[in-house]
């Protein structure tokens, strides 16, 4: 059967649960060359499913057990992303929300650290010049529903653009797979974008800077 909502990319998540996990499977159900499949079921009742294609797309799986016995399908939920060569010397989270009046704003999350000091500093300082530099361009991570968006994680190692959590309860299940990979590849090229890339790698230089500055006791 060919994919054209998210809700038949759903339901082959679904089958894919009855499976060994390999890469041979996941081509024949998703239709897309494997690099690779990463499998974490240190938790009882949840597997967690990363299946990252030749094409640069991943799908992270998370199945777990619902004992709700009106939700028989409800039992699994996935995240479809394109990586991304953006890195943070912070990891950080980011993506669009509504207000109930429809206004868009920026969710932002970042990785807590230990140092309350440092923390003190990413709250002040980091994190509003991170959510400067997104602010003119957040609009065009909104979602084709009421409560669906598009965001963007990166750390250290690289990031991934991404799209809303979908699972059986989802009204966004709807959204067609054509316009959520156009979204996707579109963010992708927008962040691109030189001055972008450049305003983002000044904050991140001047977060470079923290260490030495606590060093000489600010």
């Amino acid at each position: 059967m060919r994919m054209e909502t998210m809700q038949d990319l759903l339901e082959k998540v679904q089958e894919f649960a009855f499976h060994d996990f390999g890469k041979e499977e996941a081509k024949k159900l998703f239709g897309w060359d494997v690099a690779e499949i990463l499998v974490n079921s240190s938790k009882e009742d949840e597997n967690h499913i990363l299946i990252i294609f030749n094409n640069n797309f991943m799908l992270f799986i998370r199945y777990f057990l619902n004992l709700d016995p009106s939700q028989t399908d409800d039992t699994c939920e996935f995240i479809l992303s394109l990586k991304t060569d953006l890195t943070s010397r912070i990891k950080y989270s980011i993506n669009y929300g509504n207000y109930i009046h429809g206004q868009g704003y920026i969710r932002f999350r970042v990785a807590d650290t230990k140092n309350r000091m440092v923390q003190v500093m990413l709250e002040e300082f980091y994190i509003p010049a991170i959510k400067n530099v997104y602010k003119p361009i957040i609009e065009r991570f909104k979602g084709f529903y009421g409560k669906d968006f598009f965001g963007v994680e990166a750390d250290g190692n690289g990031g991934q653009i991404y799209y809303a959590p979908i699972r059986n309860m989802s009204e966004h299940k709807g959204a067609r797979l054509g316009d959520v990979i156009g979204r996707l590849t579109e963010l992708e090229l927008l962040l691109k974008d030189p001055h972008i890339r450049q305003d983002l790698a000044k904050v991140d230089l001047q977060l470079s800077l923290l260490p030495s500055m606590m060093d000489s006791g600010l």
